[in-house]
């Protein structure tokens, strides 16, 4: 048996593909968390074969709305998404075509069939758990139920996503937005939905008026644009923390408390997608089994 703190993605993720170590997973929230502000749009059909998901093969169109120059835009947006200047975000000179691979609309419905989830649970628990643990919950957060001796300062900023549906619409692009002085980062369509990020969280309670800009840098009018609900993202922004510190403290949280961190705020990894997670699951599962073998052993 294996516990699984945090039902989002990441850890439905684990728990399917876990199944076989019957994973209980424990969820703070008292349904599961709201996933689908996120954007069930994948780089490659990973995911989709881990869980035995079909997904939709798509091919999705990527731009930048120019502001000063390819490198003044790259820089202002890491900035809006990090918090620091970085050269390796995702953004483009003019615009680039690609295959990526969309999740149906019921993906988080489907993933969580199979599992064993409780809710309402606060994760102090996971201190003093006898078995193995994969956490999915952020690192400043595990620190502090863990007692970490040496926790960094960490840089995070909320934010907002807002969804909406757009009428007569099959389209997949993105556009991805550097100035600094727009509120917007990102605009993404699947199909007729429609998520909008903001990384400020002020916009929370004005979704139309972000769906209007949206609809301004698009080229839509706005009337075409429906159902528009904002939802706030906790951890909208990371910036990266020394390297070091961060693998010493997952080493230790393992070697301590048998707990495997998973996921982008667990690792503290600001560029780390979905698709990276399956390979990460499978070297868990296999440290986990190595645990096992070991403790027989004795």
């Amino acid at each position: 048996m294996i516990h699984i703190v945090g039902a989002g993605l990441a850890g439905m993720l684990a728990g399917n593909m876990l199944i076989r170590r019957q994973p209980i997973l424990f969820e703070q929230q008292s349904e599961l968390p709201n996933n689908h502000s996120a954007v069930l749009r994948f780089r490659s059909s990973l995911v989709s074969e881990a869980l035995g998901i079909p997904f939709k093969q798509v091919t999705m169109v990527k731009a930048t709305a120019p502001w000063l120059n390819p490198i003044a835009d790259t820089l202002a947006y890491s900035f809006k998404n990090t918090g620091t200047y970085r050269s390796d975000r995702s953004i483009n000179a003019g615009s680039v075509t690609a295959q990526r691979y969309v999740a149906p609309p019921d993906l988080v419905q489907r993933m969580a069939t199979p599992l064993e989830i409780r809710h309402n649970h606060n994760y102090s628990f996971i201190s003093n758990n006898r078995c193995p643990v994969i956490s999915t919950i952020p690192m400043p957060a595990l620190m502090d139920i863990l007692e970490f001796p040496n926790k960094p300062k960490f840089i995070h900023q909320a934010g907002v996503n807002v969804h909406a549906k757009l009428q007569d619409c099959d389209a997949y692009v993105s556009l991805v937005v550097p100035d600094p002085e727009h509120p917007i980062s990102r605009i993404s369509i699947t199909g007729d939905d429609v998520i909008v990020e903001c990384y400020e969280e002020k916009w929370q309670h004005d979704a139309s008026y972000i769906v209007r800009l949206a609809a301004e840098e698009l080229g839509i009018t706005p009337q075409h644009f429906t159902d528009a609900v904002a939802h706030r993202q906790r951890y909208a922004k990371i910036a990266p923390i020394d390297d070091r510190l961060r693998h010493d403290f997952m080493y230790w949280a393992t070697d301590k408390h048998n707990i495997f961190s998973l996921g982008r705020f667990a690792t503290w990894r600001p560029s780390v997608l979905m698709d990276d997670l399956v390979q990460d699951v499978r070297k868990i599962g296999r440290w986990i089994d190595q645990r096992y073998d070991m403790n027989k052993s004795r």
